[in-house]
């Protein structure tokens, strides 16, 4: 079912006022990130409308995970409604070999209830890849800390916190994805070992990726050996 979007407020859902789109078109149908509710300005044209589902600026926003500082996938959030506490992170893999263009040069890996397995996913296909299939080493992973609160982080000073907020400095996690080793089933694919990870570290943004050598410098203090 579609319904009509608030004349005063068309960026926001309906149900909910849940803000949703950016910049609304009257000639598309939109789907709330928080509550699932279809919405447009002429409801009764849906079947002759574009639906271009979830355009949340947030939902949509590209996290990259580059390998070793080369480019190779991306997070996102996917969110699950109102009601389920458990978030969604999708973990997407850029596709040079894809026809220019198409289907935005990206392929779908999977969708994961947390950053640090999300990755875990990139690092399994990065494995056969960029690299011998039957090299199980593990690897190192900086994971974005999105639990960590911004304004009142243990033992931040004045001049951190505004570093943070502007997006300079961010709160990372740092641990290891490990492979399944044989005989188990799914031999080969990499899982997050949460026992290695060390969370709440500061550092200057852009360093979240997966490491096959070491750490970034900043952090490196702080990485499980490999």
């Amino acid at each position: 079912m579609v319904i009509d979007w608030n004349s005063n407020a068309s960026y926001a859902c309906p149900q909910c006022n849940h803000d949703t789109v950016s910049e609304p078109s009257k000639w598309e149908v939109y789907t709330c990130c928080n509550c699932g509710t279809r919405f447009a300005r002429f409801p009764r044209l849906q079947r002759f409308l574009r639906h271009v589902g979830i355009t949340c600026e947030f939902c949509t926003e590209r996290h990259p995970v580059p390998v070793d500082g080369k480019p190779f996938g991306f997070l996102r959030r996917r969110h699950v409604g109102v009601g389920n506490a458990q978030p969604q992170v999708e973990a997407w893999m850029d596709d040079a070999d894809e026809v220019p263009g198409y289907r935005d040069g990206v392929s779908y890996i999977n969708t994961c209830p947390s950053r640090a397995e999300a990755m875990a996913q990139l690092a399994h296909y990065r494995s056969f890849l960029g690299r011998d299939e039957d090299d199980l080493s593990p690897v190192l992973a900086v994971v974005a800390d999105d639990q960590f609160d911004k304004m009142y982080g243990p033992g931040l000073t004045d001049e951190q916190t505004s570093q943070l907020i502007r997006g300079s400095l961010e709160a990372y996690g740092v641990g290891i994805l490990r492979p399944y080793l044989a005989p188990h089933r799914q031999r080969g694919q990499f899982y997050a070992d949460t026992d290695t990870f060390t969370w709440g570290l500061i550092a200057p943004s852009g360093l979240e990726g997966i490491y096959t050598k070491a750490a970034p410098e900043a952090l490196a203090s702080h990485a499980p050996q490999l």
